[in-house]
């Protein structure tokens, strides 16, 4: 309960600016800890389906073609 108390005190401290990453921190650990907790998924499914690639998706992201490999 100590540390719960600490870390209350240290988020309260932050910038609102940090508050959402904390936020986003916290929400990634508990979806991999409900992940971990399905038999037979692998860490590579697990970063593929968290979002953390989706800027493979979006053309305006993307620095590079498939023309790019060819030239």
């Amino acid at each position: 309960m100590k540390s719960k108390k600490q870390l209350i005190k240290e988020i309260e401290r932050l910038p609102e600016s940090l508050i959402d990453e904390i936020y986003d921190f916290v929400a990634f650990i508990e979806e991999r800890k409900r992940f971990s907790a399905e038999k037979g998924k692998s860490w590579s499914d697990f970063s593929l389906n968290t979002g953390a690639f989706d800027f493979w998706n979006n053309s305006e992201e993307v620095e590079y073609s498939l023309e790019d490999i060819n030239a």
